[in-house]
């Protein structure tokens, strides 16, 4: 099942489906996938960074990319759940 994990750190179970039009309402913007295994996928704000949004450190520990971090809400899913 799909989640909000957001910059608060709470997380919240999604119960509809992963349109690009729900999606964006969830990150705030315009939709950036980010690939954390070939079955999931975390999706952010592609603006983020540049509206300041707050890091969202939980979902930056699951990134695997040290050299970067994850601002605001974010999805997590896998992939066969994005429509």
């Amino acid at each position: 099942m799909a989640k909000i994990i957001k910059a608060d750190g709470t997380v919240e179970n999604i119960d509809k489906k992963l349109t690009l039009s729900c999606m964006q309402s969830i990150v705030g913007g315009l939709i950036e996938l980010v690939y954390l295994s070939n079955a999931e996928v975390m999706v952010v704000d592609e603006e983020g960074k540049l509206k300041n949004k707050n890091v969202n450190v939980r979902a930056t520990h699951m990134y695997a990319n040290v050299n970067d971090v994850i601002v605001g809400d974010v999805i997590l899913a896998n992939t066969d759940e994005i429509d």
